[in-house]
């Protein structure tokens, strides 16, 4: 497997595990698990993964590798929809319902168009599951993006943190998207110049996750003014239920 890799393959291979292990180390100083538990077990499955291909590419065989990376990778879509959940449970809940409504038919306005492009785009392949894998990566950036205008639209202090995380998932899924629905509408020459933009995507991922893990935005300090937001938030939704109204 080692034979296939060419320098900068390998370079950029190594930044990117490295990186991984940093924001690991970052996650376990500032105590990440007991914050988002999902994205936490994400990050280090992930790490996981590549440092178990790392050793099979120069130690065994391409077919053991091509087991654990497609092993690897259904184990991290199953972490990444987790997380994806657990991020909408912090978040979503706190928009006035007039507001939601609004939010919400834009959400599925873009996933219907997620969902003809999928069905429409010329793919090589006539298999079904390419046309799912690239229709799942688009749609787990949409809700991501989506998920990270939300958390910036209701303005406390620590969702700056998960709008920092949802929206650099977002932006990482729909470049995997983007990557798998241009395959074979590109020259062969230029595999390897679009394998870096999917390493260089996720390399600066883990950048950004860093950052946003070691600034302030984590902490849970509750200002007053965060107090207030989230007692109108509620008092909102109770308002629209009909509670208390009697």
């Amino acid at each position: 497997m080692k034979n296939y890799l060419s320098t900068v393959d390998l370079a950029m291979w190594m930044t990117l595990i490295a990186g991984e292990v940093v924001l690991c180390l970052c996650m376990l100083k500032k105590r990440f698990f007991n914050r988002l538990r999902w994205f936490s077990v994400f990050v280090f499955a992930s790490t996981v993964g590549d440092l178990t291909l790392f050793a099979i590419a120069f130690w065994f065989s391409y077919r053991a590798y091509y087991y654990v990376f497609y092993t690897s990778g259904y184990i991290n879509s199953i972490l990444a929809f987790l997380t994806l959940i657990e991020c909408g449970r912090h978040v979503l809940p706190g928009l006035n319902l007039p507001q939601r409504e609004k939010a919400l038919a834009w959400l599925l306005a873009a996933l219907g168009a997620v969902v003809i492009f999928a069905v429409l785009w010329p793919l090589p392949s006539v298999v079904n599951e390419k046309r799912i894998e690239v229709g799942a990566y688009l749609a787990g950036g949409v809700v991501f993006i989506f998920i990270a205008a939300y958390s910036r639209y209701l303005g406390l202090y620590w969702s700056r943190l998960l709008a920092g995380i949802t929206a650099t998932l977002g932006l990482l899924y729909l470049v995997e998207g983007a990557i798998r629905a241009m395959a074979g509408h590109y020259p062969p020459a230029l595999a390897a110049q679009v394998r870096e933009i999917s390493q260089i995507a996720n390399i600066l991922a883990i950048v950004s996750w860093i950052v946003v893990i070691l600034s302030p935005w984590g902490e849970r300090e509750m200002t007053e003014q965060d107090l207030n937001k989230i007692e109108a938030a509620f008092a909102r939704i109770e308002a629209s239920l009909g509670v208390g109204g009697h």
